[in-house]
């Protein structure tokens, strides 16, 4: 009985890259290629219900991390799709972000390539591929993602807020909360709204802080604790580091440089710093391009009036903090 091939899309980091893998890959009687394009063009032709495996290069011309990126918008537009990431070097945040873009398996580019056509054929079974030190990599991300397990409050929150909760400190958008949980994003609005009214805290910062650590600090000494050049840093700010909060990575990474609450040390500040600037890099892009599109829509007067809003919320901001770091150095002192 023949065995039909599996169908397989190929996103490479380059034409060239594209064309050599699909070469290989379609001398082997277990695979079609029935793909092999440039990641832009990609979308626009794999069909939005066909049960296939993408093989998808996490570094791509057009940024280090752009293939998970690609991966998310092939996971939204079909759940068949079996993703395999293939990466530079298995460390443990290429991994983890791996998995997380949607890929149910990794795999590098220094192992044998006879490997990968294992891995395909796993993957296409619904199986999960990842070795010894990526699945621990995987258990350590799910033990340590905040949950809304401790909290002293969780009697005032309903188990679908605690559902929209856990997402929303994991960095999910309203718009993403709502397709995971098949909700609408003004429902997802009103539950963040109870979620924080009941729950006492202001935003999603507060929120992430109040799952890692509970209520030991204060939102306002934690925050300042973000930010200053002063305060030694906490345990929980390398937690929420850990976790990808980019204020906490800064943090950790100057606290590093300077041994302000932890060890000096070089190798651990570039780490952080360098984590924290490429985050607040794909921040900053994103919101290039949203605001792009924006600019396009709104009428230049608006414009104008949103961007004098900003500079007095922004002055507003910055006495309000100088005030409080008084204040709270004050207390310090009498500590």
């Amino acid at each position: 009985m023949a065995i039909n091939p599996i169908s397989i899309f190929i996103a490479e980091r380059n034409i060239m890259s594209n064309q050599l893998l699909a070469e290989a890959l379609g001398k082997d009687p277990r695979f079609d290629v029935a793909i092999a394009a440039p990641a832009p063009r990609i979308l626009s032709l794999v069909p939005r219900e066909k049960a296939a495996v993408a093989v998808i290069s996490a570094e791509l011309e057009s940024g280090p991390t752009k293939g998970m990126h690609l991966a998310r918008s092939l996971r939204a537009r079909s759940h068949d799709i079996s993703i395999i990431m293939l990466l530079e070097s298995l460390e443990r945040g290429n991994v983890i972000a791996s998995f997380r873009s949607g890929a149910k398996g990794v795999f590098c580019r220094t192992q044998p390539v006879s490997e990968l056509y294992n891995c395909i054929e796993r993957v296409s079974q619904g199986k999960i591929w990842a070795g010894r030190a990526e699945a621990e990599y995987l258990l350590d991300a799910i033990q340590s993602t905040p949950t809304c397990d401790g909290l002293d409050d969780l009697n005032k929150i309903t188990r679908r807020e605690c559902e929209v909760a856990e997402l929303a400190v994991q960095g999910l958008n309203n718009k993403q909360i709502a397709r995971r949980l098949g909700l609408s994003e003004h429902t997802i609005k009103n539950h963040l709204f109870h979620i924080f009214d009941k729950l006492n805290v202001a935003n999603r910062i507060e929120l992430l802080f109040l799952m890692v650590k509970g209520r030991e600090v204060h939102s306002e000494e934690l925050a300042l604790q973000l930010f200053s050049h002063e305060q030694p840093v906490g345990p929980y700010v390398a937690a929420a580091a850990e976790k990808g909060f980019i204020p906490a990575q800064l943090s950790l990474g100057l606290a590093h440089l300077e041994g302000r609450g932890v060890e000096q040390n070089d190798h651990a500040g570039y780490h952080w710093l360098r984590v924290a600037e490429s985050n607040c890099s794909l921040v900053l892009e994103q919101s290039r391009c949203a605001l792009d599109e924006l600019r396009s829509r709104l009428p230049a007067e608006d414009i104008q009036e949103l961007e004098q809003q900003i500079a007095n919320k922004q002055q507003e901001d910055k006495q309000a903090h100088e005030r409080f770091e008084t204040e709270f150095s004050c207390r310090s002192k009498v500590a």
